[in-house]
């Protein structure tokens, strides 16, 4: 592994409170694949310019007792980890997109979860460039106690375009805005506006989830994976929107959070993005800043989950939490979508072909597969095929299998997780 340090620039950077609490979350990330060259020594310039834009993406995470965590940088030292893996003549298979593999191994130590970097001498950033003669995979891996998904994709945007323009970076500063107050200030805020008992459990919420974890009965929980393509989301919603007001706004992200709800449910929860709400947290804003958003069904509606209801909470934000209390009712359903965040297509010169979340080929799955949480996730990868997963009881994920399946998708995968 080689260092891409940052210059000249010493820096410290106090973490928010919203960031220091998803430690427990592991580096993440996306294996982009092409089929032209990708030349390394251009991409460490690239890599080189952000990290001096940038100094904390090259920063060492640092706690010392009864003090806040921080990310310290020092110039000449630490730096953005750099992988190359020349497969020489190993066959790469994209074929199978359930099962693409991303042909890396950790033996670089690439830490589990993002606290494990904590005092340590880890990079919070990983680029790694794989390749044999046809194929070329680039690799961002980030420490999720700097970062959220939002901040992830355009990283991952400025990285290819600075590849692409040597001029980039220069011509963009600055890249990110960093002022870690703002999030703090707008998460205390809300939380003086909630109810007492949710205050109660937003600050015990770490501790009672980990031992909701390790009593959990997996035994009767499945996850389903399959492949939707972009003819039958539009299905989804054609069918979905007939039966509404068509004036009214309706997403495709809106139609599928009420397809997978098949069973009433009291509360459900997505993920909602800051920056874009007029909040006082900029666009440009580089940490967490994830607010997972929560509402109520309604009894009228025997607890199924409406469009009406997803759009009514995306438009208000009505309970916000730094962390979800609404886990510990079993009455909930969590939807995550990365679509809207996948609208750039870093190309690094040429076209993409495939967008996959990395996993380690010789690490077992341990990310959200470890948890029993009512979970589904989708994210694009191609241009017209988008990668499902499910998380719930097994009769609740044979209902969603039926659906799929009448709707005509083919490769279903289920796998228990116990």
């Amino acid at each position: 592994m080689e260092l891409i340090i940052n210059s000249n620039v010493h820096q410290e950077y106090q973490l928010s409170k919203l960031d220091s609490q998803v430690g427990g979350w592991p580096y993440y990330g996306l294996i982009s694949w092409y089929k032209h060259q990708i030349d390394s020594h251009r991409l460490k310039i690239a890599i080189q310019q952000i990290v001096d834009s940038v100094p904390i993406l090259g920063g060492r995470l640092v706690k010392k007792f009864f003090s806040p965590l921080k990310v310290v940088c020092n110039p000449q030292k630490s730096g953005v980890g750099f992988i190359e893996i020349d497969l020489d003549e190993q066959e790469i298979n994209l074929d199978n997109l359930l099962d693409a593999k991303t042909y890396v191994n950790n033996e670089f130590n690439i830490p589990k979860n993002s606290s494990d970097a904590i005092n340590q001498d880890t990079p919070l950033v990983y680029v790694i460039l794989n390749h044999n003669q046809n194929y070329y995979g680039v690799t961002l891996l980030v420490n999720h106690l700097i970062a959220d998904g939002g901040t992830y994709f355009i990283l991952l945007k400025y990285l290819s375009q600075a590849y692409e323009d040597p001029e980039y970076v220069p011509k963009s500063e600055p890249l990110f805005t960093i002022d870690f107050n703002n999030i703090d200030d707008f998460i205390d805020a809300s939380f003086k506006k909630s109810l007492w008992k949710d205050r109660l459990l937003s600050s015990t919420y770490s501790i009672l989830l980990i031992c909701k974890m390790l009593v959990q009965n997996k035994n009767n929980w499945n996850s389903l994976e399959c492949i939707l393509t972009k003819e039958k989301l539009d299905l989804i919603k054609r069918k979905n929107q007939n039966i509404y007001n068509q004036e009214k706004a309706y997403s495709t992200n809106d139609a599928l959070f009420e397809f997978l709800s098949v069973v009433p449910i009291k509360r459900f929860i997505f993920p909602g993005n800051l920056r874009y709400r007029n909040v006082g947290i900029p666009e440009n804003y580089l940490g967490n800043a994830d607010a997972f958003v929560s509402d109520l069904t309604k009894a009228e509606s025997n607890y199924m989950l409406k469009y009406t209801d997803v759009r009514k909470s995306v438009n208000q934000f009505p309970l916000i939490y730094s962390l979800i209390p609404a886990f510990f009712n079993e009455d909930y359903i969590f939807h995550n979508s990365w679509v809207k965040l996948q609208n750039y297509s870093p190309s690094f010169g040429g076209k993409l072909i495939l967008q996959k979340l990395f996993e380690f080929d010789d690490v077992p799955r341990k990310d959200i597969l470890s948890f029993a949480i009512k979970y589904s996730l989708i994210y694009k990868l191609t241009e017209n095929e988008y990668f499902l997963m499910y998380i719930n009881l097994k009769n609740v994920v044979s209902q969603v299998e039926k659906k799929l399946i009448n709707l005509g998708v083919e490769e279903i995968i289920l796998k228990a997780l116990s």
